[in-house]
Parts: C-alpha cells; structure tokens; sequence
C-alpha cells in the first residue's frame, strides 16, 4: 500500500491532552486516598505524563501497524491489542519503579480506556480504506 492512511495531528494532540488531565487527576486522587499527598503527586505526574506520550504512542504505533498486515482482519483487531499490550506493560513498570501505592486502581480504567482509543482510532483508519 503506498498511501499512507493517517490521523490528524490535531486529533493526535488533543487525545493526548486530554489522557494527560484525566489520567493525572485520577492517579493523584487514587494515591492521595492510599497513601499520602507526595506519594498522589509523584503518581499523578507520572501517569499523565505517561497518559499524554502513551496516547501519541498508541495513535502512531496503531497506523505503523494498520499500514503494516495486508489482511483486514489483522488490521481491523491486532494493533489495538498489540499496542495496548506494550504500552500497558510499560505502564505498569513505571508504576512498580517509582512504588506507585495503588498500582491496578491507577492504571486499570486508563488501559481499559486506552484499548478503547487504540480500537477507536484503528476503526477511523479502517473506514478510511
């Protein structure tokens, strides 16, 4: 295939932003409950800083991918699940290093949200076709 299907880099930006402020703000309130006011800012940034690059992550590594496989099935179902199996592993490490209190309250509803991106995302690709 040599036209490249892509997503805006508006669209990219803007999801990116957006996973940076609710994802922050989720972790810090989680932490903040678990544990104390340094161990909810240090989880907070780290995970909205790891929303917002994840996120530009997911939306390129699921084009790589979707431009990649030649079948449609494989277009249309392995890279949000590829992706999101290597972005959540990364997480979840960032997590263990920096002693995160409540790691699986943290990350869960933003790996369940990133999968859905990452399948919302590859389906505006595939319609494209």
């Amino acid at each position: 295939m040599n036209n490249k299907i892509k997503n805006t880099q508006r669209y990219n930006f803007l999801s990116a932003f957006f996973a940076f402020l609710l994802w922050g703000s989720w972790s810090f309130y989680v932490n903040l409950n678990q544990s104390d006011l340094r161990s909810g800012i240090i989880s907070g940034l780290a995970q909205g800083i790891c929303s917002f690059v994840i996120t530009l992550f997911i939306t390129h590594l699921v084009e790589k991918q979707f431009n990649f496989y030649q079948n449609k099935w494989f277009k249309l179902i392995l890279p949000p699940i590829c992706t999101i199996f290597l972005t959540g592993s990364l997480l979840l490490t960032v997590h263990h290093l920096i002693q995160t209190p409540a790691i699986l309250k943290t990350v869960t509803p933003a790996l369940t949200v990133a999968l859905l991106f990452a399948f919302f995302t590859n389906f505006k690709l595939y319609k494209q076709l």
